[in-house]
């Protein structure tokens, strides 16, 4: 005989518990326009912000919801409603910016996205002749560093430190002519870059004909949106004509691959938004991602 199923329970009745709870009238009420709203408990706590191109559509999917049908965390949430308010602006773009400005003030629990806009990355990028490379992902501009080498900031925790390590792991095999990944020092074989690295030249880099020398300006030109050029140069540096084993080649193609995309997805996109500005603060860059490239947001 089969052992029964264990139960999972509900967390809300299989009934539209929004509309019983809030009554039927109060739904009949939204208007099919675009804005924002919110949900409270009943002790008055804020529970979530959202927006929407039309308020009446979105929150009658609310009104509609029965246990099994939503997922987990949106039955969560309506367990707990008791109220919600909405506010209708003139546009979707102009509900975008003001969902943003709440979650960053208010930081509701059921929100995720957006919310933490300090946690979005400064890098850190300043060669030397003599040195090699200082590299630096962080928060927060140190107050001991160059400010003028910090770029950013940028938004997407696991692109951006997967990225850059590509970076850096192309560099230092360019840097010591190496193309086989296996001999790449242990802080640059993880998956996501190190927060902090200096990258040393090599000893035949010190002569100032020497082909491998890190390329400062292309380093410049691909973080500040303006040109792709450095990828070509790693292939020059990296493969240097010879014919590389498979796996060699298909980690550095990898590697440009994920360059190229950050380039075009996150690099041009900042650059056309920061405009004069050398780089965008955390409390700016939701609302001109908005602004600029809505899709992005």
């Amino acid at each position: 005989m089969d052992s029964p199923k264990p139960i999972t329970p509900n967390l809300f009745e299989p009934q539209p518990l929004l509309e019983n709870r809030l009554g039927a009238e109060r739904f009949e009420a939204i208007p099919q326009k675009p804005g924002v709203y919110r949900f409270y408990d009943a002790s008055g706590e804020l529970l979530y912000v959202g927006k929407a191109k039309n308020l009446r559509r979105r929150l009658f999917s609310y009104k509609r919801a029965v246990a099994g049908k939503v997922s987990r965390k949106v039955a969560r949430l309506i367990s707990r409603i008791s109220e919600m308010v909405w506010v209708e602006t003139e546009s979707e773009q102009e509900a975008l910016l003001l969902e943003n400005r709440m979650i960053r003030g208010d930081r509701p629990p059921f929100n995720h996205a957006n919310k933490e806009p300090e946690t979005y990355y400064f890098v850190y990028l300043k060669p030397d002749e003599k040195s090699g490379l200082e590299f630096r992902l962080a928060m927060r501009i140190h107050e001991e560093t160059e400010e003028s080498y910090w770029y950013g900031c940028f938004k997407g925790h696991r692109l951006v430190r997967q990225s850059f390590g590509c970076l850096l792991r192309l560099l230092w095999m360019a840097e010591h002519n190496v193309s086989d990944p296996m001999f790449l020092p242990v802080q640059l074989s993880r998956n996501l870059t190190p927060m902090r690295y200096r990258l040393l030249l090599s000893d035949h880099s010190h002569n100032p004909g020497s082909k491998q020398r890190l390329p400062s300006d292309l380093i410049h030109f691909w973080i500040t949106g303006e040109s792709c050029e450095i990828l070509d140069w790693f292939v020059v540096q990296i493969e240097c004509g010879k014919k590389l084993p498979l796996f060699h080649r298909l980690h550095i193609e990898n590697h440009l691959e994920i360059l190229k995309h950050f380039y075009d997805t996150k690099l041009v996109p900042h650059r056309s938004m920061r405009g004069e500005k050398t780089r965008i603060e955390q409390d700016e860059v939701d609302d001109m991602i908005i602004l600029n490239h809505p899709l992005l947001s």
